[in-house]
């Protein structure tokens, strides 16, 4: 009887600390652990967490949450069929959780090409509205804000720095406004040699925007830790694009012609 006591209370604190989340090293080194959350917008992405395969994401499970992670560096990769690739190199810490949410964007995303030319018998079609406001970028507004009037956007058309501020408690500030080291409510997510023409946030999310520079559109993530992620959504000459509303497209204007492309 006594040695099973004496069994139990050697095993209680190994117990106690594996629940608490420490591990022993192969040099049996006592460390605390961190985690990983990763998600991705699109059905059939495979995540990769150090070049291995952890998770092929379906309709009901979009994400991969990792536990029990020593502290340190992490490669990350999403990658799909025909979609542009996402990377990034995360810190995980010590009794924290390190989140990141993925934009993937087709290589040859699917257009609609809405009309042509004369739009003016849509009067009572959104699309007046649309062209309305994509004439309105003439003379652009240089800031936008999310629904809850919590993240803006802007830049300076003098130097063509793209800002993003947030305006909510600092206690609550978003993870894509830290770093490694620290934390800002105020970020430098882009910095162009060229006139930008359009920026908005990215629809339906806070995280990333849209801009329209040189002779295309892009998608860029405002989350800059482990190099921050842009890709092509639309190439032509001089495009300039709007979001309508809640929707999940943008619609781009090319010369004459006005195109809408679901993300």
């Amino acid at each position: 009887m006594a040695l099973c006591v004496l069994l139990f209370l050697l095993s209680v604190p190994p117990f106690l600390l594996y629940s608490l989340g420490y591990r022993w090293s192969p040099l049996f080194h006592l460390y605390k652990t961190g985690a990983l959350y990763i998600s991705s917008p699109v059905t059939g992405s495979k995540i990769f967490v150090n070049n291995k395969e952890e998770k092929q994401t379906n309709i009901f499970q979009g994400s991969l949450f990792l536990q029990s992670l020593k502290p340190g560096k992490y490669s990350i990769l999403i990658a799909r069929d025909d979609y542009w690739p996402w990377q990034k190199n995360l810190t995980v810490k010590e009794q924290m959780v390190t989140e990141a949410r993925a934009i993937l964007i087709p290589k040859e995303p699917k257009g609609e090409v809405v009309f042509w030319g004369n739009y003016s018998p849509l009067e009572v079609s959104k699309y007046y509205e649309i062209m309305a406001n994509l004439k309105a970028l003439k003379k652009p507004t240089y800031s936008r804000l999310t629904v809850n009037q919590k993240e803006k956007l802007w830049w300076d058309p003098k130097d063509n720095k793209v800002w993003v501020e947030w305006f909510g408690d600092k206690e609550s500030l978003p993870y894509f406004f830290c770093d490694d080291k620290s934390c800002s409510d105020k970020i430098l997510i882009f910095n162009s040699r060229s006139p930008i023409r359009n920026i908005d946030f990215y629809p339906k999310r806070k995280d990333a925007v849209i801009i329209a520079v040189q002779n295309g559109i892009f998608a860029l993530e405002i989350d800059g830790r482990g190099g921050r992620n842009i890709q092509p959504i639309y190439k032509g000459k001089e495009p300039i694009f709007t979001i309508y509303q809640n929707e999940s497209s943008i619609y781009i204007l090319e010369e004459d012609k006005l195109i809408e492309i679901k993300l």
